[in-house]
């Protein structure tokens, strides 16, 4: 039999500074874009808007939507095994609202090739080329 996976769906930042760098959150899994999981009757707009605050204490404009991907998230460890369907939406900071409420992420900007190298996540990697270095 094969493996079951439980579907979660979540909304992600791509947000470019006027420096051409990109906002990431350094975890203690690695390096991943802004955002997270969209909690029950919560908008992926809403969702990304939380998570926002939460990861950087930042409020966040939304530009645009880049699109859609999905990527299996396996933890044999913990025995999790997830897909995961995000929303990507080119974002803007606007207003730094406090401090982050998560304290294991810590928000850090990088040039493009180092945030395309360092992102764990394969399709924050396919998220971020959408924006790309230009």
């Amino acid at each position: 039999m094969g493996q079951s996976y439980s579907v979660q769906d979540c909304a992600y930042a791509v947000i470019k500074g006027d420096d051409g760098r990109f906002a990431v959150a350094r975890t203690p899994k690695g390096v991943v874009l802004i955002g997270g999981g969209v909690e029950p009757g919560e908008s992926e707009q809403d969702a990304l808007y939380r998570e926002a605050y939460e990861e950087s204490g930042y409020r966040v404009a939304i530009v645009s939507r880049l699109g859609f991907a999905s990527q299996y998230i396996n933890n044999p460890g913990k025995g999790r095994y997830r897909l995961k369907r995000a929303t990507f939406f080119e974002c803007k900071m606007v207003e730094r609202l406090g401090p982050p409420l998560e304290d294991d992420h810590e928000l850090i900007w990088l040039p493009y090739e180092d945030a395309h190298g360092q992102l764990i996540r394969l399709f924050h990697q396919w998220a971020l080329e959408q924006v790309g270095k230009a």
